[in-house]
């Protein structure tokens, strides 16, 4: 067996002895059944160490081109021929016909649906987005986060990379629980389920309380995700507008007096889109006609952590004396958006009913995860990177506020947050999607289109900015852009800027 190896390459040894292995056996020169030489003969003629032979040897057995039994030669194995692939090859199946009427109308939605690119934009680095929701990946503790993945594999790995309980790894939960008694909320790790982030959690609660045909109050605007999925699950949303102290409770009031609803469904804190926080009053208003109605209040808190600016009132949970709110909290959008972990505190019971269907959906949450945010957590690595993206995004949003007041026209208006990342703007005229990002990409700047936010606009006069992934000059200079885009869209209102 000649193999051709040259040690001056930057290529590993080890790696070009599987290349010419390989080489041989495709071009036939070692056929199947033929025994390859021991690693010490092997490593001998070749002039190399015998764990370099050891380690090829090894990587050619897991990719199946040879085979070994214990004392025994290296094996030449008959692979199979990789087939090519066919592009043209159709289903026997008609897949429209086949879905239920549910995944036909989510699947549509889908193919329409993109809050934060507009459809069909290319990759452009020269476009600054004002639209996205994504953390800014440049601000990731990954150093931290690597020692603690380290320390978790080396002394927790068998217990890591079990199945998980159903509920979620037990010390996690009790940590969330004891951090969520710091925002005043009265709870136990009995009380919390790990969920795969708060679009699972809130997926998890519409199927407890919801069947088809029920109806659920959403603010309006609201969560644009959370819209799609109400829909998918047949349920009519009652939308109630937003007012800059939050949910207008006078609306809500008349709504669930002429109509039983399953839940209603609020974002008390830097709400999204908005950015508003409601106050104190105003939560004690909305769960007071919970209460009287006997309605479940599902409280997203997804920026709990993101409070920069001022007091901010506690959670509405915080005053629940009664259970029956329903909190949803996340790591993603102060940390790792990519963990995909968020979490459900509830009654005991009603954690339980959602901790069934959760079992039979996907058995348990990523259990590796889990532990590995655990310590992460209690070695007190998410309190400093939280106290650096509270100076960080305090910063920001200043900037973003001081840009806005600076280049945007007068006719523009626009919330002013106590944290988050969100900025909600209404232009003088209503305008489509299309229309909106057609007339801001000249001008290389998008932001999410109001259309996205309410359950049946196909033009809007508003629409919202995030400042989640941009740094200082990428904020100032997003924002200059869109004022000089919107004083071209609104030349007869636009004559003067703010001073």
């Amino acid at each position: 067996m000649l193999l051709k190896i040259d040690k001056t390459k930057p290529v590993p040894l080890y790696k070009q002895i599987i290349e010419e292995i390989k080489r041989l056996i495709h071009e036939g020169a070692l056929e199947t059944g033929h025994p390859l030489p021991s690693s010490r003969t092997l490593a001998k003629k070749l002039g190399v160490n015998r764990s370099t032979i050891y380690q090829a040897y090894e990587e050619l057995q897991a990719q199946g081109y040879l085979f070994s039994r214990p004392g025994s030669y290296n094996i030449v194995l008959r692979r199979q021929k990789e087939v090519s692939y066919n592009p043209d090859r159709k289903s026997l199946i008609a897949w429209d016909r086949a879905s239920s009427p549910e995944a036909k109308k989510i699947y549509e939605i889908y193919l329409d649906y993109s809050p934060e690119q507009p459809r069909n934009l290319k990759p452009d680095s020269s476009v600054i987005s004002l639209a996205s929701l994504n953390l800014d990946p440049r601000l990731y503790p990954l150093q931290d986060f690597r020692r603690v993945v380290y320390q978790v594999l080396l002394n927790h790995g068998q217990e890591a990379l079990q199945y998980g309980t159903y509920q979620g790894y037990g010390p996690l939960r009790e940590y969330i629980a004891q951090r969520l008694r710091l925002h005043g909320i009265s709870v136990s790790g009995e009380e919390v389920l790990i969920a795969g982030g708060s679009q699972q959690a809130i997926d998890l609660v519409v199927r407890m309380l919801c069947k088809a045909n029920d109806r659920v109050v959403i603010e309006a605007p609201t969560y644009a995700n959370v819209i799609p999925l109400l829909k998918f699950n047949r349920v009519k949303m009652v939308p109630v507008p937003m007012k800059p102290n939050g949910m207008d409770l006078r609306i809500l009031e008349k709504v669930l007096a002429r109509e039983k609803v399953s839940f209603i469904y609020t974002i008390p804190n830097f709400h999204n889109p908005t950015g508003i926080t409601s106050g104190h009053q105003h939560r004690e208003r909305l769960l007071n006609l919970c209460l009287k109605h006997r309605v479940p209040l599902v409280e997203d808190g997804f920026e709990e952590e993101m409070k920069y600016f001022g007091r901010v009132p506690l959670p509405i949970k915080s005053i629940d004396e009664k259970n029956i709110v329903i909190y949803l909290g996340t790591f993603s959008k102060a940390l790792f958006p990519g963990l995909r972990m968020g979490w459900i505190t509830a009654d005991k019971e009603c954690i339980q009913r959602i901790m069934a269907i959760k079992r039979f959906s996907d058995l348990t949450s990523n259990n590796l995860s889990q532990v590995i945010m655990y310590r992460f957590c209690k070695d007190g690595y998410y309190d400093l990177h939280l106290k650096r993206m509270h100076r960080i995004f305090r910063k920001r949003m200043q900037i973003a506020l001081a840009a806005i007041e600076e280049w945007l026209p007068r006719t523009v208006f626009w919330t002013k947050p106590m944290g988050g990342y969100t900025i909600w703007v209404r232009a003088p005229e209503k305008l489509s999607e299309d229309e909106l990002q057609a007339k801001l990409l000249p001008y290389g700047v998008i932001v999410s289109p109001g259309t996205y936010y309410f359950p049946h606009q196909r033009s809007s006069e508003y629409f919202r900015l995030c400042i989640a992934q941009l740094d200082e000059e990428e904020i100032k200079e997003g924002i200059r852009r869109l004022g000089k885009a919107l004083q071209f869209l609104f030349p007869l209102k636009a004559q003067e800027k703010r001073n």
